[in-house]
């Protein structure tokens, strides 16, 4: 995987975000929100409570977020936000002298799943079930283009990765798609296991160590030859 030349291409801005007496008010209510979420948990997020926290009028958020559901999408789409800011910091940075271009396969790996342990309540945010489709669970309200390129740009860091270090014979030509989906299916439950507890059970290995084997079970197998 190349180092990237330019800055990172951002996905496209998010809604309509004007200017209010104190600045930015969707920014302030995002804010807000997420110092509820992880302090509370998401039975603390709702649209007066972050108004409240922000120090704004009950009907101020309505600007931004129709009701609860789209508040919550707007949560989940600041962090696939900042996931792929640190995704694509983590591409960018030059290789050390001992790494291969697979290894920046293995960064995104673990600054996947650092994020996740970082940020556990909106990692569970980002990835309810509520936002699993096109309509918000529980609303009137679609989900916005702004969430769901949010989204995908984080899909396509590890599909355009896969797919050059294939054009470099490092890896097996196959749907570039589909082993992206995979890869991100075995982080994600990596990260799931870890923050439910569940890894600790495997006894004392550190869940940066078992990103690391992850990663190199998905490009390499279980080959004994390896």
């Amino acid at each position: 995987m190349p180092r990237p030349a330019d800055s990172p291409p951002t996905p496209a801005a998010a809604a309509d975000a004007r200017p209010y007496h104190h600045g930015d008010l969707r920014r302030a209510l995002l804010e807000a929100a997420l110092a509820i979420l992880r302090e509370r948990g998401p039975e603390g997020l709702t649209l007066r409570a972050v108004a409240r926290a922000a120090g704004v009028s009950q009907t101020a958020p309505y600007r931004h977020f129709a009701d609860r559901a789209a508040l919550v999408a707007g949560v989940a789409e600041d962090g696939f936000r900042r996931l792929f800011a640190r995704l694509w910091q983590a591409v960018a940075a030059p290789l050390a002298p001992d790494e291969t271009e697979r290894a920046r396969l293995q960064r995104l790996a673990l600054e996947y799943l650092r994020f996740a342990l970082e940020h556990p309540a909106e990692y569970r945010i980002m990835f309810g079930n509520a936002l699993g489709g096109a309509q918000l669970e529980g609303s009137s309200v679609p989900l916005p283009a702004s969430f769901t390129e949010a989204r995908a740009s984080v899909f396509a860091l590890l599909r355009e990765g896969i797919a050059q270090l294939q054009a470099r014979g490092l890896v097996r030509s196959e749907d570039a798609s589909a082993m992206a989906l995979s890869a991100w299916a075995l982080m994600h439950g990596l990260a799931m296991l870890t923050l439910d507890g569940q890894v600790a059970q495997a006894g004392e290995i550190a869940p940066e160590a078992l990103a690391l084997t992850a990663t190199d079970l998905m490009m390499f197998g279980m080959d004994a030859g390896r």
